[in-house]
């Protein structure tokens, strides 16, 4: 059976003002009825690819259900209905970077339930297979962290290197024309370490917002801190050396911690923020009672360093702990978790 790719959902954008109206479609489900938190995606010859990631199959992790980590890859092509491939990752992972780049789809990292990954790796679909391609190592096991494609470096920011371990204040770059250089560590940015930041490039600069640590507060009890800063790095070669310059940016409204990466840039202006935590959904205490993830919706502008708010998506739950892919000129959201514990296998797209 067919289904034609672009399956348009009704309605848009609470208060949203004509000139910035947002446009809203979703491709057919993933093929699993639960969904994934952590998938990797990119987009390899025209087609979606869609990784890895994990849930609760048995049970809610309130109920004593244990978080799987999966091995399997999802393809969709422009026309065609969703494949499950035979081919499978070499190990089950979930939660690093992806990035698409020259028909590759590059996964860095992530986790799964044994350990931190160091990997770097990358597919590429043939029309028949996927065919794999090795990449150098990170220096050490990182998960958690977000990425994006700057030119032909790929960088890297944030992350920790065991799951209880702090959020690094670490900034990976890998030249993608030289990869034989391996990685390399740039200074970082003028700000805590963190886990699960978000990123985008835009006019020859990289960017990376919120994400979030473990703080301490009066009474020496711990509690999650949602960063609400904001970062832009440019890099510049002088003498064949590159340099890199971090700008700190105007605080955000909100923070958005483990939001869906890379974001969107939309009407060649502007970045969306949608999903990822704030301070408040920080605060929930029961995740079986948890009332999901705020639905506000954000522009950021960065030829002004500026913020706006544009509204709230009342129809499609946001969600947190996915990828965010450009396809077919849209932006797409790839599964994730709209609960704690509870994933979607929806695919939305924004234009």
């Amino acid at each position: 059976m067919k289904y034609f790719p672009i399956i348009v959902m009704m309605m848009v954008v609470e208060a949203a003002v004509g000139q910035t109206a947002l446009k809203w479609n979703a491709l057919p489900d993933l093929p699993d009825d639960r969904g994934f938190a952590g998938m990797f995606a990119g987009v390899s010859h025209g087609a979606l690819l869609c990784l890895g990631g994990a849930n609760f199959p048995d049970g809610y992790p309130w109920d004593g259900g244990v978080k799987k980590w999966y091995d399997g890859i999802y393809l969709l092509e422009q026309g065609g209905s969703w494949k499950k491939l035979p081919q499978k990752m070499e190990t089950a992972a979930g939660y690093g970077v992806s990035v698409s780049y020259q028909d590759q789809v590059i996964l860095v990292g992530g986790s799964n339930a044994r350990e931190h990954l160091s990997r770097v790796i990358g597919y590429e679909w043939d029309g028949q297979a996927l065919v794999r391609h090795k990449y150098p190592s990170l220096p050490f096991s990182l998960a958690n962290m977000s990425g994006a494609v700057l030119e032909d470096l790929l960088i890297v920011v944030g992350g920790n290197v065991s799951a209880t371990g702090p959020g690094l204040a670490k900034c990976l770059v890998l030249d993608l024309k030289d990869v034989q250089t391996g990685w390399t560590e740039m200074e970082p940015w003028p700000g805590p370490g963190r886990i699960f930041p978000v990123c985008a490039t835009f006019e020859g600069a990289f960017y990376m917002f919120s994400g979030e640590s473990t703080a301490v507060n009066s009474k020496g009890t711990s509690y999650r801190l949602i960063h609400q800063d904001g970062y832009r790095l440019s890099i510049q070669y002088l003498a064949g050396r590159r340099s890199v310059h971090w700008e700190k940016l105007a605080a955000m409204p909100r923070g958005m911690s483990a939001g869906g990466s890379s974001l969107p840039v939309l009407k060649g202006d502007r970045f969306l923020f949608w999903g990822g935590v704030d301070a408040v959904t920080a605060q929930h205490k029961t995740p079986s009672s948890h009332p999901g993830i705020t639905n506000d919706l954000l522009y950021y502008f960065p030829h002004t360093d500026s913020w706006e708010f544009v509204g709230r998506q009342q129809r499609i739950p946001a969600r947190v702990t996915l990828p965010v892919v450009h396809w077919q000129n849209q932006w797409f959201y790839i599964s994730g978790e709209i609960k704690p514990g509870i994933r979607t296998p929806a695919i939305t797209g924004v234009y």
